[in-house]
């Protein structure tokens, strides 16, 4: 009976010891991720690239402005005249403005001796006047250096048209467009084209402000 006893008590023993054993085994699925692997993707990860968005081009300076222009020209051959010329400028869109003006140019009475084919000399006078032109235009930025044109314009007066050699003689109508660009900061350069009815081909743009567009094209202005 005693031998039974020990026998049992043993084997009891030795299940419990198993037991044990098989509960203190490490368990290897368990083991944490460290911070820092789990983290390395999202600091390795190269960051997403912004392109830089280029301004669009826009009218620098007011949005409404004023003008006024005069001017005066003498000549031994020609006479002289006066002008004086305002003018207004509405910036509608930041690439469109448009413009307007009247001017008035006073042409004075002038004198000059032609000779004919025959050797004669004729003496051809000019009784002088006053000219009354409206004048209307809209400039558009193509770019930061371009600018496009147009004006049209107008003679209200009842002055008749001057023969040829007339410095002062601007025309019934016209019209002109040209194009401006900006070489440098400080350096631009103008071309058009220009479309004028009974203008004297000898007639100066520089004292007849309707043929230009309001003020110099410029584009910071």
């Amino acid at each position: 009976m005693k031998n039974i006893f020990r026998t049992l008590l043993a084997a009891c023993l030795l299940c419990s010891g198993t037991a044990m054993a098989q509960s203190g085994k490490p368990v290897l699925d368990a083991t944490p991720v460290p911070a820092s692997t789990a983290t390395s993707a999202s600091v390795l990860a190269p960051a997403a690239t912004i392109e830089a968005v280029k301004p669009k081009p826009a009218w620098e300076g007011p949005k409404l402005s004023y003008g006024l222009s005069a001017g005066a020209s003498f000549s031994n051959g020609f006479g002289g005249a006066t002008y004086l010329q305002p003018s207004v400028r509405y910036q509608v869109s930041n690439r469109f403005r448009v413009n307007a003006s009247m001017a008035y140019i006073n042409v004075m009475p002038y004198s000059r001796s032609l000779n004919s084919a025959e050797g004669n000399t004729l003496v051809y006078r000019n009784t002088g006047g006053s000219h009354y032109i409206m004048s209307a235009g809209v400039d558009y930025l193509a770019s930061n250096r371009l600018i496009l044109s147009g004006n049209i314009w107008r003679d209200f007066s009842n002055m008749p048209q001057s023969s040829a050699f007339n410095l002062y003689s601007p025309g019934r109508m016209g019209a002109d467009f040209k194009a401006t660009y900006k070489v440098t900061e400080n350096f631009s350069v103008t071309g058009g084209i220009r479309y004028t009815d009974g203008a004297s081909p000898f007639a100066s743009p520089y004292y007849n402000p309707g043929y230009n567009s309001f003020g110099p094209g410029s584009f910071g202005y």
